[in-house]
């Protein structure tokens, strides 16, 4: 086979790279703080792309992708990179996001103890030869309300560290359900308003997106206690700077901890001049445990997702089929060719897409829903994307670039779970909507592990959606299957397989599982058939 070639643009720690070269089938290229301008024409030829924060990864930079296939950040934020540009090319995004959890967590703590003894001030002032202990009267972390935002790996780890401290902890974030925190013994509230009114020290554990750009503004702190603590270790830009700032000066802040910022490295910026305004250098992750976690998780993963193997941390394809259970695998193969099936049948423009799991054993997410994730679908939903658009944009659409090429055609994608559906118990059920009709899917996964669909609308049946099939609805009258049998007799096509439903209306839906396409001419027989509805040939 030929090498596999990874470029490293970005310092990453010896442990990871030693992984990479001591793999024969790899070559690494080392190229640290190289410029966008020099990547752009020698990116196509490398198959992975690791970089830190050095790199920003742009649409225009992965324009023209050639061999790439992954871009892998050694860390947990992905800021720099333009996840949806490398999602439409196909191209797998990875971070290392559990490699540094305690280095950033631990940093939180260390921030917050600051915040509320001064002791960095402390420390510079009995340097200075000073000996003013009433200067530092501080407070004390127990029995404060702390408010996490942002519940995910380093939110749940602080919440666990400030416990131990006796702090009473809350938290808000949208995508973590209510289980996953009150095993944690944190309350969780549904909104941020509600949540900032009650505490004592606050800390943010989000990426920065629109929707958390300035979360925390004037009006925001406003709301809180006088006094509050304000920390940051996540990204620059959550809580607004002037905002901050002018909140400290007048002392409705007691005091904040800052290690990212809006501009780095930061020019001019005011905060820096309060000494009450702990800040340091964008240093959440800068543990040697920590540099050496993300250097390796990351080598591991791209070598895995090269060779084919299961990996782990692609932020824009968020499962991996491998890792679901053996009876997840059929609904998820299930839910794709059903997909596929209804693409064939429905009728217009595709509108909605609307994905419903129903029954206990799709009770929990799979996928763990976070801020920056925008389209953080079930595997289920995504199969079901890629399943209704393959089969008109062929190999172009992939389980990475499903849920942006839907969004590209404004197809509204929602997905829920139901505890029953009219009477049955385990189901996924594909609702379609176009601009000419709605028709609704149902199909479900028996004892002998065969998915199948088991409805169309009201018309009930037992298909397996693989092979050839002839899809007929016509008008419940003596005579047509006869006549469909005949004309695929005369053309030498086997009927494998025959499904028939029927309803009181006077209408009925057939599926004929046949051995040999069946061209148009054929098709165009069997639409002439007196009671013929319609007619269409499905390859599955």
């Amino acid at each position: 086979m030929s090498k596999f070639k990874i470029l490293i643009t970005d310092h990453i720690a010896e442990e990871g790279l030693a992984i990479l070269k001591a793999d024969p089938n790899v070559e690494v290229t080392v190229k640290p703080g190289i410029k966008n301008n020099e990547l752009k024409p020698i990116i196509g030829e490398y198959d992975a792309v690791i970089t830190r924060s050095g790199t920003t990864v742009t649409a225009d930079l992965i324009e023209n992708p050639g061999r790439l296939k992954i871009i892998g950040r050694a860390g947990v934020g992905l800021d720099n990179v333009d996840i949806e540009a490398a999602s439409r090319k196909g191209i797998i995004v990875m971070n290392a996001p559990t490699g540094n959890t305690l280095a950033a967590t631990e940093l939180t703590m260390a921030m917050m103890l600051s915040a509320a003894r001064k002791v960095p001030l402390a420390n510079q002032s009995l340097k200075a030869g000073e000996w003013d202990r009433k200067r530092f009267m501080g407070i004390q972390l127990y029995n404060k309300v702390l408010g996490i935002v942002g519940l995910g790996r380093i939110g749940s780890n602080v919440a666990i560290r400030a416990k131990s401290f006796g702090m009473k902890v809350i938290a808000y974030d949208p995508y973590i359900k209510k289980s996953k925190a009150e095993s944690l013994g944190v309350k969780l509230y549904d909104n941020l308003d509600q949540l900032i009114k009650e505490v004592d020290v606050i800390t943010f554990h989000t990426p920065l997106t629109k929707e958390t750009h300035n979360m925390i503004r004037k009006e925001h702190i406003e709301k809180m206690k006088d006094g509050v603590i304000i920390i940051n270790c996540a990204r620059g830009g959550i809580v607004n700077e002037n905002d901050l700032y002018e909140a400290v000066k007048s002392g409705k802040v007691f005091a904040a901890g800052v290690d990212v910022f809006e501009e780095e490295p930061p020019v001019n910026n005011k905060l820096l001049t309060l000494d009450n305004v702990f800040v340091t250098p964008h240093i959440g992750a800068n543990t040697h445990e920590g540099q050496k976690g993300v250097a390796v998780i990351i080598a591991e993963n791209v070598l895995n997702a090269l060779y084919g193997k299961s990996y782990i941390n692609a932020v824009n394809i968020p499962f991996m089929k491998s890792q679901l259970s053996e009876e997840l695998q059929r609904y998820f193969e299930l839910t794709e060719q059903m997909a596929k099936l209804a693409a064939q049948i429905i009728k217009g423009r595709v509108e909605a897409f609307n994905v419903t799991l129903v029954g206990k054993r799709f009770e929990e997410d799979i996928c763990e829903r976070t801020f920056d994730t925008p389209f953080s679908y079930q595997p289920f939903t995504i199969a079901g994307i890629k399943g209704l658009l393959e089969v008109s944009l062929k190999e172009t659409v992939s389980y990475i670039s499903a849920s942006y090429l839907a969004k590209d055609r404004n197809i509204e994608v929602l997905e829920q779970k139901l505890d029953v559906y009219d009477k049955f118990n385990d189901l996924v059920v594909l609702k379609i909507k176009t601009d000419v009709e709605e028709k609704v899917f149902g199909g479900t996964v028996f004892n002998d592990n065969i998915g199948r669909v088991i409805f169309i609308d009201n018309f009930y049946f037992d298909v397996v959606p693989k092979g050839i099939f002839l899809y007929f609805n016509n008008y419940d009258r003596p005579g047509v299957i006869g006549k469909v049998g005949t004309i695929l007799g005369n053309h030498n096509i086997n009927i494998a397989g025959f499904e028939l439903s029927r309803q009181k209306q006077g209408q009925a839906i057939a599926f004929v599982s046949v051995d040999n396409p069946i061209g148009n001419e054929i098709l165009k027989e069997i639409l002439k058939i007196d009671g013929m509805i319609d007619a269409k040939v499905l390859e599955l």
